[in-house]
């Protein structure tokens, strides 16, 4: 069940990601990870680094539980001008330090002059804490037209992020507060503060994005768009759904470099909380979703964050064919890539012969994605979302895991499953165009 083309640890657990980070050539990629086994607990970051996106190579762990503080998610810097100390080009964690009795949560900093192979924690930890139990997630980056350090950081069991600002990554002081608004369920995580552009246009807004642990809709990523000056952002749009799915959690980004359309990239964990604990034992626990390139799209009063793979993981794919609908049941390999119309109707099903099924279907507007387990049952889910009618649908299948990506890639959805050795059924009117791994042709 190891996916073919996601990244997954050889072993244990895999959460968040953390500390997205690009230099020397290498994209840097740490995650929420358990050195000891493949439950949640003993939280350090491990560590993978890929020169395309698209293959990665995993490291020995890079930050470790110690002296009964976990090491909880954050971010990563290239300090380029040396500004805290550690020398020019330093690589600057920044993380939750959380005590292990759940009462204490500070925020540390941790420092590379190796290109991220190892790294010292800071002797005057911790840089920022303000005695609380739920205060966590830092997502720190440069601000360029106020000449500082800024970083984001949630009051998690209040629902509302506070922003800080620093010369030297050390020092913090407080800058604003992005409130809860009307945001729906409860428990903030892993905040991301991002400038976009927007499509068509020389303009650019502000993205805030915040996870909520439960009673929130979709996967629980929430978003916004606003404008940021260096010391306050104010929102301009409504709440929206970053995925309709039930699994692409904690997504933070690689701010850094941006392709030629000026968009940065950003990773989430195709996992949650509430059903990886139930999932049978098997050595590791945990993927991440493909990267995906943002950007803003205006649709009249509206902003709307759209999100596309990233291109090089698409040359991983390289046979090609057309299936006529009503082919009835027929095998299909678990690593390839479907684009289905966006308009009509049609429907697909994966099954294996333990009654485990995922269906994917397209009815009035409204693509649909059911998840039946009889083996583990809190598996269980259907994700819905209205789409539009003149885009494609692109369907991404792996061993454990589905992304769809439909209106042009504004609306998205993910979900893990666990089927084996699958069939499948296709229902509908046309062709679609199936595309399969290289080395699996």
């Amino acid at each position: 069940m190891r996916p073919c083309y996601h990244y997954a640890t050889a072993a244990n657990w895999l959460s968040d990601p953390n500390g997205l980070v690009w230099q020397d050539g290498e994209w840097h990629m740490f995650y929420q990870y358990n050195p000891f086994g493949e439950d949640w607990g003993h939280m350090s970051w491990g560590h993978a680094v890929s020169r395309d996106l698209a293959q990665w190579q995993e490291l020995p762990v890079a930050l470790v539980e110690e002296d009964s503080t976990m090491i909880f998610s954050g971010s990563a810097v290239i300090d380029v001008a040396g500004s805290a100390g550690f020398g020019a080009g330093a690589m600057i964690a920044t993380y939750t330090g959380a005590r292990i009795d759940r009462q204490h949560q500070f925020q540390c900093i941790a420092a590379s002059t190796n290109r991220g192979r190892t790294f010292a924690k800071f002797a005057g930890n911790p840089v920022l804490d303000i005695q609380m139990a739920d205060f966590r997630d830092p997502s720190v980056f440069w601000h360029e037209p106020s000449g500082q350090w800024t970083m984001v950081v949630v009051l998690s069991d209040e629902n509302r992020a506070l922003i800080y600002g620093s010369a030297d990554l050390k020092a913090w002081r407080g800058l604003s507060e992005i409130p809860r608004d009307g945001a729906p369920g409860h428990l903030w995580e892993c905040p991301f503060l991002v400038e976009l552009p927007v499509e068509g246009t020389s303009e650019t807004r502000w993205l805030f994005k915040v996870d909520v642990l439960s009673g929130a809709p979709g996967s629980g990523a929430l978003y916004r768009f606003g404008q940021f000056d260096g010391t306050r952002f104010v929102a301009e749009t409504g709440w929206q759904i970053a995925d309709h799915g039930d699994e692409f959690y904690a997504a933070i980004g690689w701010t850094e470099p941006r392709d030629a359309q000026g968009r940065p990239t950003w990773i989430g964990w195709m996992g949650n909380h509430a059903v990886q604990k139930h999932l049978p034992p098997q050595g590791w626990r945990g993927a991440m979703s493909l990267p995906r390139r943002l950007s803003a799209r205006r649709e009249g009063e509206m902003l709307r964050l759209v999100q596309a793979v990233e291109p090089s993981c698409l040359t991983l794919f390289s046979t090609q064919e057309a299936l006529v609908m009503n082919e009835g049941c027929r095998p299909l390999d678990a690593a390839s890539i479907l684009e289905l119309p966006g308009n009509g109707g049609w429907s697909f099903t994966l099954s294996d012969d333990a009654g485990r099924r995922l269906s994917c279907s397209l009815a009035d507007g409204r693509l649909t994605v059911e998840r039946h387990d009889p083996l583990t049952p809190q598996l269980n889910h259907t994700s819905a979302m209205e789409i539009a009618p003149d885009a494609p649908v692109q369907v991404l299948l792996d061993s454990g895991s589905i992304e769809v990506l439909a209106s042009g890639g504004a609306d998205c959805l993910t979900l893990q499953h666990r089927l084996a050795g699958e069939a499948f059924a296709l229902r509908g009117k046309g062709t679609l165009t199936v595309r399969y791994l290289a080395d699996s042709a």
